[in-house]
């Protein structure tokens, strides 16, 4: 059976999502900071009304933060029952298929903490691809607060708090 992915980078590593989760990749816009939200959540962005929570994924997983330039992306992501998220990547690489010969189970060498993200490890040829689970990359109670991350009220974006 084949697998459909797509490809993107931070820094020089090549990771991808699966197509299934992607609803849309966008350039890089305006981004609205939510006061309090944890350092990754970099804010909010308004893509055709409705309000999306994006993530820097270089500050998720401790990658030295540089400065942003043309080819960075937003990469929305079903995330969740009926949620989108925003996913800011350095640059979307390509539309890959793979076959399960080609996705193999992640290593037990890998850390522990970097394992609980990834879904599998895509070899082509020689190159390695770590394919990436969006539900897997919060915790339990982070993604409680990107669901209730924005409410709008007058126009206004405002933090959502859990009673």
């Amino acid at each position: 059976m084949e697998k459909k992915v797509v490809g993107f980078k931070l820094k020089d590593e090549e990771f991808a999502f699966d197509i299934m989760k992607v609803v849309e990749i966008i350039k890089l816009k305006e981004i609205t900071e939510v006061p309090t939200a944890p350092d990754f959540i970099e804010g909010v962005i308004n893509l055709r009304g409705k309000i999306i929570p994006v993530i820097d994924l270089r500050k998720r997983f401790n990658v030295d933060i540089e400065e942003r330039d043309r080819k960075y992306r937003i990469v929305i992501l079903e995330f969740g029952k009926m949620q989108n998220v925003g996913i800011i990547v350095d640059e979307v690489t390509k539309v890959l298929t793979v076959t399960d010969e080609q996705l193999l189970p992640v290593p037990q060498t890998v850390s522990q903490a970097g394992a609980k993200y990834i879904e599998s490890i895509i070899k082509i040829d020689d190159k390695i691809i770590i394919l990436l689970d969006i539900e897997k990359i919060f915790s339990e109670s982070e993604k409680i607060e990107l669901k209730d991350i924005v409410q709008i009220d007058g126009g206004q974006i405002e933090k959502g708090f859990n009673s």
